[in-house]
C-alpha cells in the first residue's frame, strides 16, 4: 500500500511540475509567435495536468477516494496533447503539399577515357 501512495505522490508532483512549466512558458512573449492551435493545446494540457494532480491530492492527504468519472477534468490532458498532435500533423501535411517536388539527380559526367594504342609485341632476345 505504501508503494502505491509513493507512486501517486510521484505522479502528482510530476503533473504539478509540468502544469507549472506550461503555465509559466505561456506567459512568455515568444509564445505569441506560436500558432493558436498549438498554444490552445498546450494550455488545455496544462489544465488537465493540474486537474489530475488535484484529483490525486484528496487521496494522498485525506485517504479519500474520489472517482475519476465524477470529475473528468483529467481528460483535458489527453485533449491538449491531441490538439498539439493534430496541429503538428496538419502543418506537416500542408507543408509537404505546398513544397516543390525534388529535382531529379543528374547523372555524373565522367571524363572520356583515353584509348592507348595497342602495344607492340615484345622483342625476343636470343642469347
Amino acid at each position: 500500500m505504501l508503494s502505491i501512495k509513493l507512486l501517486f505522490w510521484a505522479i502528482t508532483l510530476i503533473d504539478i511540475t509540468v502544469a507549472i512549466v506550461i503555465f509559466i512558458s505561456a506567459l512568455n512573449t515568444r509564445m505569441l509567435l506560436i500558432p493558436l492551435w498549438y498554444r490552445l493545446g498546450l494550455l488545455v494540457a496544462a489544465f488537465g495536468f493540474a486537474a489530475q494532480s488535484g484529483l490525486n491530492l484528496p487521496y494522498l492527504l485525506l485517504d479519500k477516494n474520489i472517482m475519476a468519472q465524477t470529475l473528468p477534468f483529467w481528460i483535458l490532458k489527453d485533449m491538449g496533447v491531441g490538439l498539439v498532435a493534430i496541429y503538428y500533423f496538419w502543418s506537416v501535411m500542408i507543408s509537404r503539399k505546398n513544397a516543390a517536388p525534388l529535382p531529379k539527380p543528374k547523372k555524373a559526367i565522367t571524363p572520356a577515357r583515353k584509348k592507348s594504342p595497342p602495344r607492340a609485341p615484345r622483342k625476343k632476345t636470343t642469347p
